[in-house]
């Protein structure tokens, strides 16, 4: 039986597939402690942010790198539904240092039912419905 589910925000993607100097093993590591009895999650958003900068850049093999990394976390991104903005807006609501995409991204993983949303955006350890783990903790 599962353990829990994870959240990826766009941090992890990003230090991962760009080999971060700092933070790229903290979550490699954070993966495979987890991964036995985890299930991962992540958005549509989290996929477009990540794909801006390669694709400005021509570095399309960091695309197929994250399709492939998707792949093999078995993880297929959220599409944002009315459900995740009708929650994405009550999080606004609540939160004021809350930006539009961040509270997507919280909503999605609320609704998707995420015991841990991981992240590297301190301000969002505020959030009290859902365990935000901060990369630069681990």
């Amino acid at each position: 039986m599962t353990d829990s589910k994870i959240f990826f925000d766009t941090a992890p993607f990003i230090y991962l597939l760009e080999d971060h100097p700092e933070y790229y093993t903290k979550v490699n590591n954070f993966i495979n402690q987890v991964s036995f009895d985890s299930i991962f999650e992540t958005s549509v958003i989290s996929y477009m942010e990540f794909c801006v900068k390669p694709f400005k850049n021509e570095r399309f093999e960091l695309i197929d790198d994250l399709n492939n990394l998707l792949k093999s976390l078995n993880c297929k991104p959220t599409e944002i539904s009315l459900e995740i903005a009708e929650t994405a807006y009550k999080f606004r609501a609540k939160y004021k240092f809350l930006k539009g995409m961040d509270s997507l991204q919280i909503a999605t993983a609320f609704n998707k039912k995420c015991n841990i949303f991981l992240s590297n955006d301190i301000p969002l350890k505020q959030i009290e419905e859902i365990k935000v783990v901060i990369i630069s903790d681990l």
